[in-house]
């Protein structure tokens, strides 16, 4: 495939506007976050004295409004885990059309070879695509998944196994789970997860002491483990100079039990819903943010009719791949920003369309 350069610069710098108007619960994104941020507090200006050091660039910036949306609609590439492919395939095919991306990161999983099959990019392979414009957002520690998974079996007091319709959280062990159904919650510690005659199940260290009814009861991380899983990422990665300011689910598990904790962190989800690419312009949550794949489980002609709906409604589609996968191609990454560059649609990071659709 001929690769060209497009003439139309499709992403944005680093935007100052202020945030205004996100609907969601976003006036808590100043308090407890991972990233620390100054207060401001006895500050001095420029004589060594106590005083007000708001300089003409930061009134303008305050008085500044959000970008519209741009009429064309937009896209935002948001790339799983962090693979080399990242930088090998997907890297090449965007900046052949001057176009970002936001990629998730695993923390534990950064520089790492031969693990699960490929290698793992590493700081200095992140560093380049940020210099690029690309957006490092936080995909956990250890891909955590911090969704809720209900029960689909019922739970006696004698058991020490759970049922239930996602056996995620049995991967990592040994870690504290939760086993509620909203009156009553009895924590234990996941042992690892198996399949017998009834299902798939979580073995826990000790029987559960209640009982709980499929359909009514759910298995989630305790508060400090949601908080961990949700927060140590962020400040792993910021403690490696990177602007971390979206999460993108593992599993695509997210729900109302973790965004309560997300928001403390986050200035948006990159695949807080799942199942379709377009997000409407009007009101749009970037805590409800809707993802699907664009070379995966999908086709050419289901991906084509998206993007002619974002550009006629001038939505907000974001999609997502996993790079080290054999139907990832970089040709097939540069077709698909092909098929976007001649429907003039522009390309973002999550951050950037945030800011420009989140205070509609």
């Amino acid at each position: 495939m001929e690769r060209r350069s497009s003439t139309r610069r499709v992403f944005l710098g680093s935007s100052a506007v202020a945030l205004t108007g996100l609907s969601g619960c976003l006036s808590r994104l100043t308090e407890g976050t991972g990233g620390g941020g100054d207060t401001g507090e006895n500050e001095t200006d420029g004589s060594g004295g106590e005083g007000d050091d708001t300089t003409p660039d930061d009134e303008e910036r305050e008085d500044s409004e959000p970008l519209d949306p741009p009429e064309g609609g937009a896209v935002v590439f948001v790339y799983d885990d962090g693979p080399i492919e990242d930088y090998t395939q997907a890297f090449p095919a965007h900046q052949a059309f001057d176009a970002p991306a936001t990629t998730g990161i695993v923390t534990e999983w950064i520089g790492r070879e031969n693990y699960m099959g490929t290698d793992w990019m590493g700081v200095e392979h992140l560093e380049e695509l940020e210099d690029a414009g690309w957006e490092i957002c936080s995909h956990t520690v250890d891909h955590t998944a911090v969704g809720t998974f209900e029960l689909v079996e019922d739970a006696h007091s004698d058991d020490d196994r759970v049922y239930p319709d996602g056996i995620r959280h049995g991967y990592w062990e040994p870690r504290d789970l939760e086993i509620t159904d909203g009156q009553k919650t009895v924590t234990r510690t996941v042992l690892g997860w198996d399949e017998d005659e009834t299902g798939r199940y979580i073995e826990l260290d000790e029987p559960l002491g209640e009982s709980f009814t499929k359909g009514e009861s759910l298995t989630r991380y305790p508060e400090d483990g949601m908080e961990e899983a949700l927060g140590e990422s962020k400040r792993e990665l910021e403690s490696l100079g990177f602007e971390i300011d979206t999460f993108l689910a593992p599993y695509d598990s997210f729900d109302d039990y973790s965004r309560e904790f997300a928001i403390d962190h986050y200035m948006g989800i990159a695949n807080a819903e799942h199942g379709s690419r377009v997000n409407d312009p009007d009101g749009f949550d970037p805590f409800y943010t809707e993802r699907d794949y664009f070379l995966e489980f999908t086709s050419p002609e289901s991906v084509i009719a998206d993007l002619d709906e974002i550009a006629d409604r001038g939505a907000l589609g974001v999609i997502g791949a996993h790079t080290f996968k054999d139907e990832v191609t970089e040709d097939g990454i540069y077709e698909t920003l092909e098929w976007i560059d001649e429907r003039g649609i522009e390309v973002m990071t999550l951050r950037e369309a945030i800011e420009r659709y989140g205070g509609q």
